[in-house]
């Protein structure tokens, strides 16, 4: 789309889902969804929205995030939590995620 100046004006995808606050990313995990929540507020209060297009990401499934790790990974995932870490040691240590319990 160009404008009256001639110079192309860009379009700003952004992907916001309220959910990703909802998960545990481990202590030492980069991921920090009240910064999220935080952002999205000052998205929402200086009415960034209204230039942005706005999507909601769509919950991958087993295939797609295949397309970025592999099956052990994911299955492994799958498989943890909280309540059975124990089991897993090996696993956290191959997955470089024992620092995370």
């Amino acid at each position: 789309m160009a404008s009256s100046s001639g110079v192309s004006k860009k379009t700003v995808a952004y992907f916001y889902d309220p959910d990703v606050g909802n998960f545990h990313y481990g202590p030492n995990h980069p991921m920090k969804p009240h910064r999220l929540a935080i952002t999205h507020s000052l998205v929402l209060n200086y009415g960034l929205h209204k230039k942005l297009q706005v999507y909601r990401p769509y919950k991958a499934n087993f295939h797609d995030m295949t397309r970025f790790h592999s099956e052990d990974y994911i299955d492994f995932l799958q498989k943890v939590s909280p309540q059975n870490v124990t089991n897993y040691t090996k696993n956290l240590g191959q997955f470089n995620m024992a620092d995370d319990w």
